[in-house]
This record gives C-alpha cells, sequence and structure tokens, in this order.
C-alpha cells in the first residue's frame, strides 16, 4: 500500500515521485530521438515507460512542459561543451575555433534526442524562442572569443553583432540542414565551411558599415 508521506518498497513518497519523473524523462528522449516531438502522447509515453497515466500528469500535467524542460536542459548541455572546449582550447585562433565548432556539432549530432530536437526547432513558437535564445548565446560566444584572441582588432559595436547574429543564424540553418540529412557532404565538410564563414565574420561587418557610409 502506497501510503502517503510514508515508505514502499524502501523508498520515500518523494524518492518515488523523483524516480517516477526520471523514467518519464528518459523515456520522452528516447521517444523524441525516435519519433521526434510529435511522438509525445501521454497515453504512449506512459505505457512505454511502464506508469499509469496519473503519474504523469502529477508530474508534468502537459507534454509541452516535459518538452520544454527537456529541451532547455539539452540546450544547456550543448552550451556547456562548446565552453569547455573553449576553456581547453588553444590560444591560435583558427584551432580553437575549429575546436569549439567540433565540439558543438558532437554534442547535438551525436546524442539522438538532441538530433532530433534541432530538426524540431522551428515547430512551435516556444521552440522558435529558445532557438532565437540560442542564437543569441552563439553570437555572444564568438564576440567574446573575438576580444580575448584578437583584442582592439577584433571588430565591435552594433555591426558587429549583427554579423555575428547573421553568422550564428546561417550557421545553425546549415547544421540543420545537414542533420536533416539536406547536404551532401560529411561532417568534415561542414566544420570546414562554418570555421571559415565564421572567420569572416570580421569581414562582414566591415562590409556592411563600408557600405552603409556609402547610402
Amino acid at each position: 500500500m502506497d501510503i502517503p508521506g510514508g515508505r514502499y518498497a524502501g523508498r520515500s513518497a518523494d524518492e518515488r515521485r523523483s524516480r517516477r519523473r526520471e523514467q518519464l524523462r528518459a523515456t520522452a528522449l528516447e521517444v523524441i530521438a525516435e519519433e521526434g516531438i510529435g511522438g509525445l502522447k501521454v497515453r504512449a509515453l506512459c505505457a512505454r515507460a511502464g506508469l499509469n497515466d496519473r503519474y504523469f500528469y502529477e508530474a508534468y500535467g502537459h507534454t509541452d512542459r516535459l518538452l520544454y524542460e527537456l529541451a532547455d536542459e539539452q540546450l544547456a548541455e550543448v552550451v556547456s561543451a562548446v565552453m569547455a572546449a573553449i576553456v581547453t582550447g588553444s590560444d591560435d585562433t583558427r584551432t580553437r575555433l575549429r575546436a569549439v565548432i567540433e565540439a558543438g556539432v558532437a554534442a547535438i549530432a551525436d546524442h539522438p534526442a538532441r538530433r532530433r530536437l534541432a530538426i524540431d526547432m522551428q515547430t512551435t513558437d516556444e521552440l522558435r524562442h529558445r532557438r532565437t535564445e540560442l542564437v543569441g548565446v552563439v553570437a555572444n560566444v564568438m564576440l567574446d572569443q573575438a576580444r580575448e584572441l584578437l583584442g582592439e582588432e577584433a571588430a565591435a559595436g552594433l555591426h558587429a553583432e549583427l554579423a555575428a547574429r547573421t553568422v550564428a543564424h546561417g550557421g545553425l540553418e546549415i547544421l540543420t540542414e545537414w542533420l536533416r540529412g539536406e547536404l551532401d557532404i560529411d561532417r568534415a565538410q561542414l566544420i570546414d565551411f562554418l570555421v571559415a564563414m565564421i572567420l569572416t565574420a570580421s569581414e562582414i561587418t566591415t562590409t556592411v558599415q563600408r557600405e552603409m557610409s556609402l547610402g
């Protein structure tokens, strides 16, 4: 008998709730990896996790809440992988940049659920919002790294910020197309292109500033 506040099978009520929540989360990641976010249905998810439907509603109430919690956590893991590559990276700009991009691509492409989440990031308003936030994070990382590695030679100001966001948007879209299998290139070619694109960000800034001054 499951006595509120008591223990059952050696676990407290809070421990059992936590365990069921982790079962739901782990199962949801499996479903996302196999079927995408459209596969998150309460009854099917609970059946796969071996849990009664009521436990899902006790923990989350709606699949969207579970989805967005998982999305936030998985995106945080990607950012963490990128930041770790920066901390341990070389002082050479191109070498560090390549290591950072390799880490970011691997963090997404080699994790089945993250891979599918990246593909599905434009399917709801909330996920699009998170994608936009990720673009902002990537753009800020690019600007910070430019300042650290190039010092006063790094582009700065509004145009530099806009160029960084443009490159971040474009890079994320290219990565997504590659994940969907729409680009006939291998991972090394993808990374080569992303490295080259980011390295030209300062040139984009200079070109835009020149063109706007002519206008």
